[in-house]
């Protein structure tokens, strides 16, 4: 699930320490380790290779349930579809059947994916004309993923290694897995609190953004401000105009605070494919997390994040 806006993202340099270690988690302990950058829009972008050509640029995206190919390099490379093979995909503005492409393998550093399912979207939108494709959740669960701010990489570790292992330092955010459907995607919330308020939110690194429904706004009681007429939410599949934006004194879950964090306004098709259409929810975009250094563990549901710079930046 993609989204674009231009908004600029803070780095923060952090370590990855270890409870009952002075060390930071072994480098050779990964699988594998990649750089990435952060596109104008605020998502997380790292190099893939497609049938050992490339590379390509892949966002990481925690809220799609299945990885996906561009238009451009699907051209490129006369990617072929797989005869009678789609896939319904639930985008953030929009909705609609898509077909599987047949591919060999996709590489991410030296990770070798063989054989991946993996369907054709057709990149018209501004949030797929900047990449050239998306690693859903079908090929992040496959490892821990971890998220280094200071070395400016993506590592993929084994996933036991880090549900062994217990971090001092770091805040540890239960996530809740719900499917959608009978057998269908499955989507990871958090629990938040925005100004007080609890709220269900979405964790969606594919989304550069936070975003927040009219439920939501309404039982925070602050007052939108509203946006330029030409403000688009680009979706993977169709855009949708935005009108409005609030700004939350404060962000918190777990032992992690954010403070004067912008959420766009909109009741797209995505909340009511989740049916949270009716009450207070939000999209959390890679734009909150990118600030610090965290490591997804999908054994264990949670999210792992680096509050010990937090500290440090407090006693300044």
């Amino acid at each position: 699930m993609c989204a674009n806006l231009n908004l600029r993202i803070l780095g923060i340099t952090t370590c990855l320490a270890l409870q009952g270690c002075a060390g930071v988690l072994d480098i050779d302990d990964a699988l594998a380790v990649a750089p990435y950058h952060i596109e104008d829009g605020g998502r997380i972008v790292v190099e893939a290779r497609l049938n050992g050509q490339g590379p390509y640029d892949f966002v990481l995206d925690t809220a799609a349930s299945i990885s996906a190919v561009f238009d451009s390099p699907r051209k490129e490379l006369a990617l072929e579809p797989i005869p009678g093979k789609f896939v319904l995909i639930h985008g953030v503005v929009a909705s609609g059947k898509h077909a599987l492409l047949d591919i060999e393998r996709l590489a991410v550093g030296s990770e070798v994916w063989a054989n991946p399912r993996i369907v054709s979207l057709p990149g018209e939108t501004e949030a797929g004309t900047s990449i050239d494709g998306v690693l859903g959740v079908d090929f992040l669960r496959q490892y821990a993923v971890g998220f280094s701010t200071r070395d400016r990489v993506i590592r993929l570790y084994p996933p036991d290694l880090v549900a062994r292992r217990a971090y001092r330092g770091w805040a540890s955010v239960p996530m809740r897995v719900r499917p959608i459907g009978n057998g269908g995607p499955t989507v990871y919330f958090i629990d938040v609190e925005i100004d007080g308020w609890h709220i269900t939110a979405v964790f969606d690194l594919g989304a550069g953004f936070n975003m927040i429904n009219w439920p939501g706004v309404l039982s925070l009681g602050i007052t939108p401000r509203k946006l330029r007429r030409d403000t688009l939410l680009s979706g993977a599949l169709e855009s949708s105009p935005l009108v409005a934006w609030l700004e939350a004194e404060e962000v918190t879950t777990a032992r992690i605070r954010w403070r004067n964090e912008e959420f766009s306004i909109a009741d797209v098709d995505i909340f009511e494919t989740l049916m949270l259409s009716d009450r207070p929810a939000a999209i959390l975009g890679a734009g909150l997390f990118t600030q610090r250094d965290f490591v997804i563990d999908f054994v264990r549901s949670r999210l792992l994040v680096n509050v010990a710079m937090d500290e440090v930046d407090e006693t300044r």
